[in-house]
């Protein structure tokens, strides 16, 4: 998510919603020391949440397969209907091949609202055309863990094919070519991803394999095919745009033709993995080689160092592949972002036009172009372009969050919208915690509390909110501790807050 969403959020989203109700409205608090805990439940439950988690991870990696399941249902048997943990952990169950466990937590989610484009999303990448029995299932993630993870796919591929423990399905042939391909016996890999898709031909984690298997075998054309397949499939998640976002770029490092080209891909593929300090050395060696695609290496330079917060370094690579190649598109809307987040909106302005006149469909640049528009006090350009974006791209984040500057009143509508896109947004939770809280909601306030807490226990706005949710309650002792907490975190909390606090 762009860093800046974090400062609109905090700041003239949550402004908008209006002064905190006078009863539950607190000042600072100069106490020194913190004596109890304010939320010792939450604590408890984040601890056990967590350290089941850890151990069902750690036993299926080591393929101890039966003990993990166990943990995963203990986990899903006995953790309140908190959308984040359910959503989190039900992803993993999926990819591990716990399609009933996955399933029976779906089954329990409280709130669709939020929940529902990940549902939809998982089933659409991981499931297999049909439900496994519990047995299958069992052998089947026990196969999948010795492939990936326990340098087995020779012994686990063969026994997969001899075998009659389980049913056929296309999970099996997913299985036996995932077990080929680690194998690095793309012939075979090939036929049975074929046969598996046979059975489900729209699997986008069977397609995905496909596309390696294709590109690792030099068939490109092929390759690229079932790429354009694959992104056809719109998928609504960002967890899921980024899993799509991984194969594409992975397919197009394998297929490109230059050293320089493959260094680009290679690194944008372990960018979006998060891994940026990776992704800077390829490209970093990439320089050193090419001249010829300098300013597509700058630029994807300039993006890493940009969204990790290296605003200098940032700049330096944007602006050089900008004057190697004015028509950049990423270089020319990184230099516009840089130019917003100083405050050098007319500069910014420029960026951001330019960049929508290389790439007229992307919602980027329009929206850099609306909400510099409102840093320049022209709200009604601003709104005009909020309002026919909207009309088209109601599942893209930046658009839903920067429109709220200028259309307050849709906050009921859009702020949720954007948990079901990106449900870690802990800024989105701690936001319709906050609105929830000013609607006298205090159950529900807590609810997003929670998925907060879980996301990230030592955000001090956590401790603000919940020490409004207590006093609400009538909680006042454990209302001062958590706004000690907060204190503790953040000695300047009142002013981040901002004036409406």
């Amino acid at each position: 998510m762009n860093k800046l969403i974090k400062l609109i959020i905090t700041g003239i989203v949550l402004s908008s919603f209006g002064s905190v109700q006078a009863e539950t409205a607190m000042k600072p608090l100069n106490i020194k020391a913190e004596t109890t805990v304010a939320n010792m439940d939450m604590v408890v439950k984040d601890n056990f949440i967590k350290g089941k988690y850890a151990s069902a991870e750690n036993r299926f990696i080591q393929s101890n397969v039966k003990a993990s399941y166990d943990d995963f249902s203990d986990l899903i048997q006995k953790t309140a209907h908190d959308d984040y943990v359910f959503m989190l952990y039900g992803l993993k169950m999926a990819e591990y091949g716990f399609f009933d466990l996955s399933d029976e937590l779906v089954e329990k989610l409280d709130n669709n609202h939020f929940t529902a484009a990940y549902v939809k999303d998982m089933k659409r990448f991981y499931y297999p055309s049909a439900m496994l029995k519990q047995k299958d299932v069992l052998y089947y993630a026990d196969a999948y863990s010795n492939i990936v993870y326990n340098n087995m796919a020779l012994e686990t591929t063969s026994e997969l094919l001899n075998s009659a423990r389980a049913e056929e399905s296309d999970y099996k042939n997913y299985l036996i070519s995932l077990g080929y391909y680690k194998s690095n016996n793309l012939p075979m890999a090939l036929k049975y991803i074929n046969n598996a898709l046979k059975e489900n031909d729209t699997n986008i984690n069977y397609l995905g394999l496909k596309a390696r298997i294709l590109a690792d075998s030099n068939k490109s054309s092929q390759a690229l095919k079932v790429l354009s397949q694959i992104k056809k499939t719109p998928f609504l998640t960002l967890e899921f745009q980024n899993k799509v976002r991984s194969i594409e770029e992975y397919v197009l490092y394998k297929t490109s033709k230059t050293e320089p080209l493959k260094d680009y891909h290679l690194a944008y593929y372990y960018h979006i993995q998060n891994k940026s300090l990776l992704a800077s050395k390829v490209l970093q060696g990439a320089i050193l080689t090419s001249k010829q695609y300098a300013s597509k290496i700058f630029a994807l330079l300039g993006k890493i160092y940009y969204e990790n917060d290296e605003t200098a370094k940032a700049e330096e690579f944007a602006s050089r592949a900008y004057r190697e190649d004015k028509n950049n598109y990423i270089a020319t809307l990184t230099l516009a972002d840089i130019n917003y987040d100083s405050r050098r909106y007319e500069e910014a302005l420029g960026y951001y036009k330019k960049a929508k006149r290389l790439k007229k469909k992307e919602v980027a640049p329009q929206v850099g172009i609306a909400k510099t528009y409102v840093a320049l006090e022209q709200d009604k350009k601003s709104k005009k372009i909020y309002e026919k974006l909207l009309k088209k791209n109601l599942f893209n984040e930046d658009l839903l969050v920067e429109s709220l500057k200028v259309i307050p009143q849709r906050v009921d509508y859009y702020l949720p919208r954007v948990a079901g896109i990106d449900v870690s947004n802990n800024d989105i939770w701690l936001a319709l915690a906050y609105h929830a809280i000013k609607d006298g909601n205090f159950p529900m306030a807590t609810t997003y509390l929670n998925n907060s807490y879980y996301i990230d226990e030592n955000n001090f706005k956590y401790y603000y909110y919940l020490s409004l949710v207590l006093r609400a309650k009538g909680e006042n002792a454990l209302a001062d501790q958590s706004l000690i907490r907060c204190s503790n975190i953040n000695a300047d909390y009142n002013a981040a807050l901002g004036p409406d606090r």
